[in-house]
Parts: structure tokens; C-alpha cells; sequence
């Protein structure tokens, strides 16, 4: 019979409360943003001395080029993001260059914007919304800063359908100084509203969040936007479950070879209907495929080729409507399960 050691028993409780969770998993996909628990009021200045003690996690941001119109940018913004929680609130830092501050909206005249993306359910069993404005049935929950002073917090499910939230609790703020925006925006982890994003630390320590920024110098407005993948944020001092962790992982599936992927591209008539690297022809039947390995999970693409009617982008000739539900014009994958893995390894390649 063993007898417990209620010294030693004492101990392993405070070892376990203060080790950190393994999220090393979440590397294949550029790792875990840690929002760093701190006591007192989370700072809505760019510049407060307590951000200093947030880790930055960069996180790439590509050129929206699914669907048209895009943007004239065409190239990735590496944004660097901090993150604070208190146990009652959230804030993150958002840090980028820009060579001009564009602050005035008008006809015609964008001003610089960035947002926050959130699933607005989340946790282990379930999947991530389309990471365009989410999909019927899915939805996201934003908050937007723009340039202007202004801050909303918004919903959508899917592209036009993005709608502003009874409930406003999101507050913003932004400097530019020296060709570099810093923004913060916060909220409280609990809200109200039918289409509020809960952030409980109790409940679940990861969340996906994903990532938007509009240049207004360059037009960018609406679908015109730089975007991220589904990223996840640790809510520091909180517990993860491990199996949510291996849900959130993104990796190309292990036995994917992305050159014989590459050729089948051409094999499978992949070339007539999707613009990407490498096709001359450049065709815009379907989606643009130029960044979809930066701003797609791989899980996404599996199934987008398994069952492409599970999730339509939405863009003039990529489906039909029949008795109020939309088909995709892209067949099921023809072909196996082995080739499927090659063809998703390779577009994980297209983020340049």
C-alpha cells in the first residue's frame, strides 16, 4: 500500500500550475500568439511599456487573389503581433509598415484598416469556418479599426454578407510614426450577442484567429485586403487540451510529394481553370490559387478537392443554383487518395 506524501503532493500541484502547455505542434503552422496574463488594466496605447513584456509572433499576411477583383499589391505583409489577457479582458497589438498613413475616408478614398477574425464556435470537435469571411452556417465574428478613429465589431458568413453587431465592445487604437503602424484592440473576453465570439480562459486557453489589413493608399477596401491564415491564440496561464492542439496543428499531409502534386496539376486539367505559379495561361474560371498554401489550412484543401461543393467560393461562374442549393462547376476529385495528398502538398508550396 502506498502512503501520499501531502508535502510532495503540494508540490507537483504547483509544478503542474506552473508549467507551460506543449504547443509545439502548432509550429508547422507558425506557432501559437501567447497572450501574456497580466494583473491591472490592459493598455489601449500602442506604446505603453507593458507590451514589452508580450512575445511578438509574426504573422504573413497575403493578397486576397480567390476571388476578383484584387488588389495591386502582390506581395505577403509580415505583421508582428503581441497579445495581453487580465482574466476579464484581451488585447493585441498589431505592428506593420506602411510608407503613408491613410486616415480620411471619402468617395473614392480608403483609409489603412486591419481586423481580428474569430470562429465564433470553437473548441475541440469543431471545424474551422472558410477562412474568407466564413461559410453558411459557420460563422466569424471581426473587429475592425480603420485609420479614421473608428472601431466595429461585425459578423459574417461568407463574402457580402459581412454586417455590423447590435453590440459594440470593441475598442481601438492606432499610431503611425516613422512608416509603421501599431494598433491595439481590445474586449472583454465574455459578450453578449448572438454573433459574439466568447473567449473563456476556463472553458478553452486556445482560440483560432486569423488576420485582415487594408492599405487605403492602394485602394484596398472590402475583398481588396491582405489576409492570414487561421492562426491560434494561447490565452497565457491557461490550461489546453492536447487533442485540440493536434486539431489546430497545420502541416502538408506526411506523404504528399508537391512535385508529383505539381504535375498533376496539368494531369488532372487543374491548369484550365485555376491561375497560379508556373501556368502560362493564368485562367480565372475558378478560384486564383497564387497564395492559397499561405492563407489554407490542409485539411481545408483536402476536402476542397474531396467534396468542393462543401464550401463554394463565391465569384461569378464558380457554381450553379438548383432548388436553393449551389453547386460547385469543379468535379470531385477524380483520381486517389495518395494522389489527393500530392496535389494538397504542392499547394502548400504556393505562398510566394
Amino acid at each position: 500500500m502506498s502512503v501520499r506524501n501531502p508535502a510532495i503532493s503540494a508540490l507537483m500541484l504547483v509544478l503542474g500550475a506552473c508549467s507551460s502547455p506543449d504547443l509545439t505542434p502548432l509550429e508547422a503552422g507558425g506557432g501559437a500568439i501567447v497572450a501574456k496574463e497580466v494583473s491591472g488594466e490592459l493598455p489601449l496605447d500602442p506604446d505603453h511599456s507593458l507590451w514589452r513584456e508580450a512575445v511578438p509572433k509574426e504573422v504573413a499576411l497575403y493578397p486576397q487573389r480567390s476571388v476578383e477583383p484584387y488588389s495591386g499589391i502582390d506581395a505577403k505583409l509580415p505583421v508582428r503581433v503581441r497579445a495581453l489577457h487580465n482574466g476579464s479582458a484581451v488585447a493585441l497589438r498589431l505592428e506593420w509598415e506602411d510608407a503613408t498613413a491613410a486616415r480620411e475616408r471619402d468617395i473614392g478614398t480608403f483609409a489603412d484598416a486591419a481586423a481580428v477574425q474569430w470562429p465564433v464556435e470553437h473548441g475541440p470537435g469543431v471545424g474551422l469556418p472558410y477562412i474568407g469571411m466564413g461559410d453558411a452556417g459557420h460563422p466569424v465574428a471581426l473587429w475592425l479599426w480603420r485609420a479614421d478613429g473608428t472601431a466595429e465589431q461585425l459578423a459574417a458568413e461568407g463574402f457580402g454578407t459581412l454586417t455590423a453587431q447590435p453590440s459594440q465592445e470593441v475598442r481601438a487604437n492606432g499610431a503611425w510614426r516613422d512608416g509603421v503602424w501599431r494598433v491595439v484592440l481590445t474586449r472583454a473576453l465574455a459578450a453578449g450577442g448572438e454573433h459574439a465570439v466568447e473567449l473563456v480562459p476556463d472553458r478553452q486557453g486556445l482560440v483560432p484567429l486569423a488576420l485582415a489589413v487594408w492599405s487605403g493608399e492602394d485602394a484596398e477596401r472590402d475583398g481588396l485586403k491582405r489576409l492570414s491564415a487561421w492562426r491560434v491564440l494561447h490565452l497565457g496561464g491557461s490550461e489546453v487540451d492536447p487533442a485540440y492542439v493536434q486539431e489546430l496543428r497545420d502541416a502538408p499531409l506526411p506523404s504528399g510529394d508537391p512535385e508529383r502534386g505539381r504535375r498533376l496539376m496539368a494531369e488532372k486539367g487543374c491548369v484550365a481553370c485555376h491561375a497560379f505559379p508556373g501556368n502560362p495561361a493564368q485562367p480565372t474560371t475558378g478560384p486564383g490559387l497564387r497564395y492559397a498554401g499561405g492563407i489554407h489550412r490542409a485539411d481545408y484543401l483536402s476536402e476542397s478537392l474531396r467534396e468542393p461543393s462543401e464550401v463554394i467560393v463565391p465569384g461569378k461562374g464558380f457554381s450553379t443554383a438548383q432548388d436553393g442549393r449551389r453547386t460547385s462547376l469543379m468535379p470531385p476529385f477524380q483520381g486517389s487518395a495518395q494522389e489527393r495528398e500530392d496535389l494538397v502538398a504542392y499547394l502548400k508550396t504556393l505562398r510566394r
